[in-house]
């Protein structure tokens, strides 16, 4: 049996998911996937990126500004009798919270990508959420617990289109200025 490469990889092969006119690319940055979201009519200057820095409004590594993604996989998933839809799936740890993503297009928009993203807590949160930076400003959203017990598995999801950026369930959206 051969031994297993525990050493991170310095680059890995962009990944990307298109919904109809929007298109999701994810980058290894580091030691982790970033992505930056980017309607493909309004050119690479227009987008929502990722805040995917050890950041967060908590300001401690263990609540990142963004769920840690470490391994992302495209896979396609099949629906009732037709040709398969395609998702990106990824799976990542920060502290001792694993974070889980599924990526693909939003089944009640148009031209839409669907975050749905899930954390498995084994301390309370001081914050939980998704970031991004879009137009001068970041875009947070805050991740809605109202449960004590531990462990526990939060989920949040949200859309992002061409209409911007929308909470479908288990978040609030905020604007902070930079």
């Amino acid at each position: 049996m051969e031994p297993h490469d525990n050493h991170t990889p310095t680059g890995r092969a962009p990944v990307q998911i298109t919904a109809g006119s929007i298109t999701a690319t994810f980058t290894w940055a580091g030691d982790r996937w970033g992505h930056l979201i980017t309607p493909l009519e309004a050119g690479e200057a227009a987008g929502w990126e990722s805040c995917d820095a050890p950041w967060s409004p908590a300001n401690d590594p263990r609540w990142p500004s963004s769920p840690v993604l470490v391994e992302l996989s495209r896979v396609e998933v099949p629906p009732a009798g037709a040709a398969g839809t395609p998702a990106i799936v990824g799976v990542g740890l920060a502290g001792r919270s694993h974070f889980s993503a599924s990526i693909a297009p939003d089944p009640h928009a148009a031209n839409a990508l669907r975050f749905e993203i899930a954390c498995r807590l084994h301390e309370p949160p001081v914050w939980l959420g998704s970031t991004y930076r879009a137009g001068g400003g970041r875009i947070q959203l805050t991740a809605i617990d109202g449960a004590t017990v531990l462990p526990r598995t939060v989920v949040w999801s949200y859309s992002i289109g061409p209409q911007g950026l929308f909470a479908v369930s288990g978040a609030t959206v905020s604007t902070v200025p930079t």
